[in-house]
């Protein structure tokens, strides 16, 4: 291995679990302390495990769920199935994790109607202005007409 480089086949013979393993033993020094190698290394499990449908949604929530999956590796080191909950923890975390998505759908709510709100202030407004020409330009076609006549009068 030269400088930051490193051959991202290798990566095939290390699972997540023996790579975090090796990084808390100091026996791969590199892996641990060289952030491009790490990032070379996500990068790899991302292409590796990237899941494509016609669907780009669908591919973005994928995504998302392999990331999301990623992060909780790093931060509890052990899998959903591997958690040793119990049932009520389980549905607690639901509860708690439910209310959050509450609390963002109302506050997202509330912004929402603001800007609707805001939309049509400003949509009566321009509606008022557009009044206010139509009556000026009607009265101005009106002193055209009148100048019309009055100019063909003296011919």
């Amino acid at each position: 291995m030269r400088g930051n480089q490193i051959n991202v086949n290798c990566f095939d013979t290390i699972d997540y679990k023996l790579f975090k393993l090796l990084q808390e033993m100091s026996y791969v020094d590199t892996f641990g302390k060289d952030e491009v190698i790490r990032k070379q290394y996500k990068k790899y499990l991302m292409e590796k495990h990237k899941i494509k449908t016609s669907d780009p949604i669908i591919n973005d929530v994928i995504d998302r769920i392999f990331v999301r999956h990623k992060q909780g590796m790093e931060k509890f080191e052990q899998t959903m199935n591997d958690n040793a909950k119990s049932i009520p923890e389980w549905i607690e975390d639901i509860i708690e994790e439910q209310i959050d998505s509450i609390c963002y759908l109302v506050t997202l709510k509330s912004r929402y109607d603001k800007e609707i709100f805001d939309l049509k202030k400003a949509q009566d407004l321009l509606r008022d202005d557009l009044q206010v020409v139509y009556l000026e330009n009607g009265k101005l076609n009106e002193k055209i007409k009148k100048l019309e006549e009055h100019g063909k009068q003296k011919t």
